[in-house]
């Protein structure tokens, strides 16, 4: 069975947290099924200005038209807001998981107004480009930032997973969301989606177990059609 590839969209990650995430990417999935963590050498080293978006679309989008069928049957996209989805289904050889947008069709299904919140500004404007052009989403109660970019959050996982409770609770209590999106794949690796779930008894949509749970089937899906 070939591979997937999961797209890291920052080399800025050193090799402990690239373990980290191997590690709760590979607790998502079922036996049997293997995963390649990919980051292009040209990708920044993290998302902390706006022209980062961009350099990181670029980079992506020349490395994963080299993806080679033999190896990979589906790449994960790198971010939970699908930076440059078109352009890399547009010249990448293999199905491309948006990780956003299985989000959001799911979220649309369960019909609830959903809060979107996500790591800094720079993030919040990427939100509502990709809110803009999604193909489903359900009702947008609010875009809220946690004004935590990634590159800090890394240096200090437990604070980011209080500010994520904190900004969590009141896109709930001032906002009116009856639903939550993890916009940022870093915030989906830090363990506080079910916690979350309880805390605030709202649907809390969690970009990496469901772009996963995607990305398997369409595997399953080519092993099939062979």
């Amino acid at each position: 069975m070939r591979k997937i590839a999961v797209a890291l969209p920052i080399s800025g990650m050193d090799d402990a947290e690239r373990a980290r995430r191997d590690a709760y990417i590979r607790s998502l999935l079922p036996a049997g099924v293997e995963i390649d963590l990919l980051t292009s050498p040209a990708a920044p080293k993290f998302l902390d200005a706006w022209r980062h978006f961009g350099d990181a679309v670029d980079a992506a989008t020349e490395f994963f038209a080299g993806v080679d069928r033999s190896d990979y049957a589906v790449v994960v996209e790198a971010g939970a807001l699908d930076p440059g989805l078109a352009q890399l289904r547009a010249v990448c050889p293999v199905p491309v998981i948006g990780p956003g947008e299985a989000s959001m069709y799911i979220a649309a299904i369960v019909g609830r107004p959903l809060s979107v919140v996500t790591v800094d500004e720079h993030a919040v404007a990427a939100t509502h480009e990709f809110l803009a052009v999604v193909p489903a989403k359900p009702p947008i109660a609010s875009v809220r930032s946690m004004d935590s970019p990634v590159s800090g959050m890394l240096k200090d996982l437990e604070g980011g997973r209080k500010r994520l409770v904190e900004e969590c609770g009141r896109a709930v209590r001032e906002d009116g969301a009856q639903a939550l999106y993890l916009g940022s794949m870093t915030l989906g690796t830090l363990g506080m989606a079910d916690a979350l779930q309880r805390t605030l008894e709202v649907p809390v949509f969690n970009p990496f177990p469901i772009a996963m749970s995607a990305a398997v089937e369409c595997l399953r899906a080519q092993s099939a059609a062979r």
